[in-house]
């Protein structure tokens, strides 16, 4: 029979066994602003080129690295030069990082990329986007942009708050909701209420799912909101949350995406990635309700705090 000691010290093993296999760890770093307010210190501008498309369908393993040189080589024989080029254009406007489409209309998107990477981490931060806009945050992002885990904030009809995207990692949606609404005067939205899914993008459930009634009771329309976000792992486990309300976990390692590889998470990104804001270009389905004319979208208080 084992003392109370030497139980004590086999819990405590199993414990930290248990943390270790499953990324969970008690140990935060003080958090950190990665916006002062005043500058985009810090920060990078780099164009939206899209990466699926370069490499084409074939399942060939290939690196992170490899994917930004195919992804270049490719936009530098088929893409306009304004598209590569292009960056958007990204402001600080009373207190706050503003980000839109520039010239306003082009069509053409682009990032503001952290040029630190991170791991594991807790982000925070509040935006207020205009509507209509397609926009968002990207944790564990490749280099070349358009490869990571997009914290959606799809302000605009049939758009996802709150949920996840995995740009360029399998492209399906795990979005528990969507709304909808009709434009109003000075990009304003207003009949704010529940959409449809658009059946473009494989659908995945994510654990502990916000329901749409509950998001509408702390969603404030029109105004300033506040995201959380907790990555985790080596193929994270995302937590999301809105306004203190949770909207739901995504596991990456096993999603529900039938014959999912996640492998090539750690092929892609690693376990360490850049935090990008996002201004979209807008797709020929989609148009204007996917970046309307002059729209812009708005970051502040952006803080992160690493788990090590």
């Amino acid at each position: 029979m084992k003392t109370r000691r030497q139980f004590i010290q086999t819990t405590l093993a199993a414990t930290a066994g248990f943390a270790a296999s499953t990324g969970v760890s008690q140990e935060k770093s003080e958090w950190k602003s990665l916006f002062d307010g005043k500058t985009l210190n810090g920060w990078k501008k780099i164009p939206r080129l899209y990466a699926r498309k370069t490499v084409g369908a074939s399942k060939t393993p290939i690196t992170g690295d490899e994917l930004y040189e195919k992804s270049m080589e490719w936009h530098r024989k088929h893409s306009p030069q304004r598209a590569l080029e292009h960056t958007g254009e990204w402001k600080v406007v009373d207190g706050a990082i503003e980000g839109g489409q520039e010239p306003a209309g082009s069509r053409l998107g682009g990032y503001l990329m952290s040029e630190e990477t991170y791991g594991d981490f807790e982000l925070e931060y509040e935006m207020r986007p205009d509507w209509q806009t397609d926009t968002g945050i990207l944790v564990r992002q490749h280099p070349i942009g358009t490869v990571g885990f997009q914290i959606l904030c799809d302000h605009r009809p049939h758009g996802g708050i709150g949920g996840i995207f995995t740009n360029g990692l399998g492209s399906y949606l795990a979005a528990p909701f969507v709304v909808d609404g009709d434009a109003d005067e000075n990009f304003k939205v207003k009949n704010f209420r529940q959409g449809k899914h658009n059946p473009q993008f494989r659908k995945v459930a994510l654990k502990d799912a916000a329901t749409f009634e509950g998001f509408r009771e702390v969603w404030k329309v029109n105004e300033w909101n506040k995201f959380r976000v907790r990555c985790v792992g080596a193929n994270p486990v995302i937590t999301t949350w809105v306004n203190d309300l949770k909207i739901g976990t995504l596991e990456t390692e096993k999603p529900g995406v039938p014959d999912y590889d996640s492998s090539m998470i750690q092929r892609l990104v690693g376990k360490r990635g850049h935090i990008g804001l996002e201004v979209h270009s807008n797709s020929p389905k989609k148009g204007w309700t996917q970046w309307e004319r002059g729209a812009v979208s708005r970051w502040r208080n952006i803080r992160v705090r690493e788990i090590v």
